[in-house]
């Protein structure tokens, strides 16, 4: 028997003491106040369930949200959730002028039944995890993107052609700059490290990359060079090359492209490689001024800003 069992049964045999010699007597007998003996006589139907303690939670509360954050809430969650998810909710509402925590949106939210299907936890990954990089420019991560088959329309679908993406990403800032080719060669990767050259506002010290042939030569020659290597070379910087199929080295800018599927390619087609540029531009102003958590809660533009003032 439970404490709360216990308690239950003290209250029963107070009542029918009270019922059979009064509620005062039963109040000095037993030492419980008169006005707790009369509430459990009202309440008692002649089991002793009756008398169990009820919840003390409090129907309401004052810092509760207000029917008019609460209609944010939910115009936003319909406006941005299945595209941005939380974070893009969350900074829908900043902008509208709402001063809760994210944490607290996220919990009201969930109580309004504004909630997405659960997915299976997943184990951590804490002990993959490489310690932060703290100079802007220290490594920078590139890799390439095909544009999926289903995002072609009009002229790139009937010619059967491929579209690919290259990215570059700052392991410290997390500032990115994307651009579209056609063709999956060595020469667009020297034309794109030209572009993040100037689009980077810092010196890059380190470019890491995976092994494949638009990026290095090392496994099909031991005798030419690769293009971009060349292009590193003659710009003094350090060309740094994964392991063999370990993706999670170059963690940073895969977590990038996948969330360019989720927000970007699910929800856009392109006729040309032009029409893919001028999207992705758009996008890449987006991504680069998303509050992140990793980040505490700054976009890559405000880290980049602090670090370059510091």
């Amino acid at each position: 028997m439970n404490m709360i069992t216990q308690e239950a049964r003290k209250k029963q045999a107070v009542v029918k003491y009270a019922e059979k010699n009064g509620k005062s007597q039963a109040s000095r007998i037993y030492g419980v106040s008169l006005s707790s003996v009369k509430r459990w006589c009202k309440r008692y139907d002649g089991t002793w369930q009756s008398l169990l303690e009820k919840s003390h939670k409090p129907h309401s509360h004052p810092n509760r949200h207000s029917s008019k954050e609460e209609r944010q809430i939910k115009n936003s969650f319909k406006k941005t959730y299945a595209r941005y998810g939380w974070d893009g909710v969350y900074s829908d509402l900043l902008r509208k002028g709402y001063a809760r925590s994210f944490s607290g949106m996220v919990y009201a939210a969930k109580r309004m039944g504004l909630t997405e299907q659960k997915k299976p936890q997943k184990k951590s990954r804490e002990h993959r995890r490489y310690p932060e990089l703290l100079v802007p420019g220290e490594k920078v991560q590139i890799d390439v993107k095909e544009v999926p088959y289903n995002c072609l329309r009009g002229k790139a679908l009937r010619d059967g052609k491929h579209l690919y993406q290259w990215t570059a990403i700052d392991e410290c800032t997390r500032m990115r700059f994307v651009y579209g080719f056609e063709e999956h060669t060595p020469e667009n990767s020297v034309k794109f490290l030209a572009m993040v050259m100037k689009a980077f506002p810092f010196k890059i010290k380190t470019i890491q990359t995976d092994n494949g042939t638009e990026f290095t030569y090392k496994f099909i020659s031991d005798n030419r060079i690769c293009p971009f290597d060349k292009a590193l070379s003659k710009l003094g910087i350090k060309h740094r090359l994964i392991p063999p199929r370990t993706p999670w080295h170059n963690g940073k800018v895969e977590r990038s492209h996948r969330n360019d599927q989720r927000y970007f390619y699910n929800w856009e087609t392109f006729r040309s490689v032009e029409e893919l540029n001028d999207k992705l531009a758009k996008h890449l102003v987006w991504s680069n001024n998303k509050s992140m958590r990793t980040l505490g809660r700054k976009s890559p533009v405000q880290l980049l800003a602090e670090k370059l003032t510091a």
